[in-house]
């Protein structure tokens, strides 16, 4: 039984291989425009002229930083908020409830 699984494997891989081989590949020279299929090729330039400058690491660092800082005074803004918020006497005795079931 092993000998025939793989003797139809060794006959299966060239036979799928042979299938592939002969599909059909659209043509791509009929896709390309006319103009862009003659057009010289582009100018080679140097890599580093070609990238832009980064920009400076302390700057980012720094808008980064004033960026947390103010979520952070937001969030902490949020809370005193809440924290301030009152609780009436109804939920407090559900909740009381809740966590005495």
């Amino acid at each position: 039984m092993q000998a025939f699984a793989r003797a139809s494997k060794a006959v299966t891989l060239p036979l799928v291989l042979a299938c592939a081989a002969c599909t059909q590949v659209p043509e791509l020279d009929n896709q390309i425009a006319p103009d862009v299929q003659h057009a010289d090729y582009p100018a080679l330039v140097p890599l580093h002229q070609a990238l832009a400058p980064l920009p400076d690491p302390t700057e980012r660092s720094q808008a980064l930083e004033d960026e947390l800082t103010a979520r952070r005074d937001r969030l902490r803004g949020r809370a005193r908020a809440l924290n301030r918020a009152g609780v009436d006497e109804e939920t407090k005795q559900r909740m009381q409830q809740g966590v005495s079931q």
